[in-house]
């Protein structure tokens, strides 16, 4: 097989594990405009993708979208299975999982300690300038966090997920 058919085949490959984590099937995907962006944490670690959904798409994909999670026309995906490096070497990527508690934070304007709106790592919290809630710990997918962040968007509800874990 020459190089040129395993990049044809590396890019049909792609296309269908896209179309596949947004619900749709390769040709609706053909439909759309779209640019993937890697959604990985300090160290480069890759545990996310984004999906941004170019102006312009048909109102039908749209709506087959609406149901996923999503940051405006930021549609966030899992690929699992197989992926290739930027030497197109083939790894296997498996997503994976965090703890995420509440966060106190020290509010000096009123001189007491708050809960933030949102839950965070470990890691996180420090970033924050706070610390963790002992007995809050919650496991979620690393997709709940925000893009590149260590904490997840405000007034997330941990909901369907499995309970503490401290």
């Amino acid at each position: 097989m020459s190089s040129r058919q395993l990049e044809d085949e590396y890019g049909r490959e792609e296309a269908e594990a896209i179309a596949a984590a947004l619900d749709l099937t390769p040709d609706e995907l053909n439909e759309i405009e779209y640019v993937i962006h890697e959604i990985a944490n300090d160290d480069g670690l890759v545990y996310g993708y984004g999906v941004e959904i170019k102006q312009g798409a048909p109102q039908h994909i749209l709506d087959k979208l609406a149901r996923l999670p999503r940051h405006g026309n930021f549609v966030l995906i899992h690929l699992r299975g197989s992926v290739y490096d930027a030497d197109h070497e083939q790894m296997e990527i498996e997503m994976t999982r965090t703890t995420v508690y509440k966060v106190e934070l020290y509010n000096v304007a009123t001189d007491e300690v708050i809960i933030s709106r949102r839950m965070a790592t470990k890691e996180g919290a420090i970033k924050m300038g706070g610390w963790t809630v002992e007995g809050t710990g919650v496991v979620v997918d690393l997709t709940d966090l925000e893009p590149g962040e260590e904490w997840t968007a405000r007034d997330f509800g941990p909901a369907g997920y499995e309970g503490t874990q401290d």
